[in-house]
């Protein structure tokens, strides 16, 4: 007959086990209908393996976890899509957890079952059980009872210590180089080895008998939980160390990208200038030149005049091309709206402009420029994909000593919001290098103690709308 405690903890581990892996990674079915698999045929595996197997030809807790680890890794194979670079973390953060937590129960149940003992011995003195039917049901009651609540505490714990790695765990869609899984592994697996050293320990056999570690050294009723609760803390915190390490990393590296990009557009700027005001001089003596020309032309009696005056207008619309459309008060705000004004009309875009270069702030045009040219880049890029409607709309404005640069434009592909950071992720193949947009706009807003705020929804014709504002607190030029 199989132990009851021992089903309830298999009936535990099934469920836990499905919820938890299901959370990393990507199931090749429904996720609901993955989990009810997964629990049903990892129970039956488990009764198959461990109750009845076991029980006949008995193999030790090394045997026992590898097969465990094993059964796992081969049903993330049958219900999970393959190339997970974090399924064996997955895989031995869960066997770890199991293991450890198991003896915090072990211990629970030991005391339940002397509090029991004590109970039924108080029972049978007072007289209130003779018969030994009696005693043989309360005695099961008690059992049964024991080992409810011993698995009741083994679900919560094992719950929690599964919470809080899921929590923790935040970049879930990060893929683990050999070095990081097995940085993140390690303390898992030295978590099973000391759960199997303690099975040692608090269990031998001298001259036929069984001696408990708790009955020879009552102090290891203490001292057990608190090392296994220690271990359990030891994984999450290696998650938690793990996780801040690649945000550390993951920020740095776009630190260095916007300085870089910040660093470019500084070595631009000043040839940008002297490009922008040479522009300027050679458009006015262009058009002088051009005027001088039609003035000579009209006072010859030329029969090619209307040739001539087609060419000469050519000529006006080639200077005309010079002008850069949007005077915003900056030159290089000109600049990036004019050559954003050119990409959009490549694609069919409908590109309209209302935006003015704040003078009378302290603001950075550098930094402008960063926000300027990754919104309208991004918001381009969105509604190129449409048939139609295709729209990007800039818009500036300012209150006080606040700025506000509003980005609107129409699109088509579906929306994955970030968790980590609330921003939507890049829809390009490889995410590391693209994506890096909105970051480095929220990072130019945060310097000017602004933020970034995003608005998606659909306009009266059902287009879905996406629209970025920007916010930046500049201080009033002057004294």
């Amino acid at each position: 007959m199989f132990n009851f405690l021992s089903i309830l903890i298999h009936i535990i581990n099934s469920i836990f086990s499905g919820l938890y892996i299901s959370q990393f990674l990507k199931s090749k079915h429904k996720k609901k209908v993955t989990v009810i698999l997964w629990s049903i045929i990892y129970f039956m595996a488990q009764m198959v393996i461990f109750e009845a197997i076991q029980s006949r030809y008995p193999f030790n807790d090394v045997v026992s976890v590898t097969i465990n680890v094993l059964l796992i890794v081969a049903m993330q194979r049958l219900f999970f899509r393959k190339g997970a670079s974090s399924q064996l973390f997955v895989c031995f953060s869960f066997v770890a957890g199991k293991e450890i937590v198991k003896y915090i129960a072990s211990v629970l149940n030991v005391a339940l079952s002397a509090v029991g003992g004590k109970l039924l011995d108080s029972l049978i003195i007072q007289g209130k059980i003779v018969e030994a039917t009696h005693t043989k049901v309360i005695t099961n009651a008690i059992l049964y009872t024991m080992s409810f609540f011993s698995a009741i505490l083994y679900a919560l714990i094992l719950g929690i210590y599964l919470l809080c790695i899921y929590k923790k765990y935040v970049r879930k869609e990060y893929q683990l180089q050999v070095h990081e899984n097995v940085f993140l592994i390690l303390p898992s697996i030295a978590a099973i080895c000391i759960s199997i050293t303690l099975k040692m320990m608090i269990m031998t056999v001298e001259n036929g008998t069984t001696i408990f570690i708790f009955d020879t050294v009552p102090a290891t009723l203490f001292w057990i939980p608190v090392i296994c609760v220690l271990l359990l803390g030891a994984v999450i915190a290696n998650v938690i160390l793990f996780q801040n390490v690649v945000q550390y990393h993951e920020e740095n590296r776009k630190r260095t990208l916007l300085e870089n990009q910040i660093q470019q557009m500084q070595k631009e700027v000043q040839e940008i200038q002297d490009i922008y005001a040479d522009m300027r001089g050679l458009r006015h003596d262009l058009r002088g030149h051009i005027n001088n020309i039609m003035q000579y032309v009209k006072k010859q009696d030329n029969a090619e005049d209307e040739e001539l005056d087609a060419y000469i207008r050519n000529m006006e619309e080639t200077v005309s091309r010079l002008d850069f459309g949007y005077q915003t008060g900056n030159p290089i705000t000109d600049i990036i709206i004019h050559q954003k004004k050119q990409d959009a009309d490549r694609v069919g875009v409908r590109f309209s402009v209302d935006f003015a270069y704040p003078k009378e702030l302290q603001i950075d045009v550098y930094d402008i420029g960063v926000i300027l040219n990754n919104a309208l880049e991004n918001a381009i890029e969105a509604t190129a994909m449409l048939e139609a409607g295709k729209y990007v709309l800039l818009h500036s404005y300012a209150k006080g000593n606040l700025f506000f640069v509003e980005v609107e434009n129409s699109f088509a592909r579906e929306i994955v919001m970030n968790k980590e950071s609330s921003l939507p992720e890049s829809s390009k193949p490889n995410k590391k290098f693209h994506g890096m947009g909105l970051t480095n706009i929220q990072r130019c807003a945060r310097k000017y103690k602004g933020d970034i705020d995003i608005v998606i929804g659909t306009s009266k014709q059902e287009q879905r709308i996406f629209n970025l504002t920007v916010m930046l607190n500049g201080k009033p030029v002057g004294p």
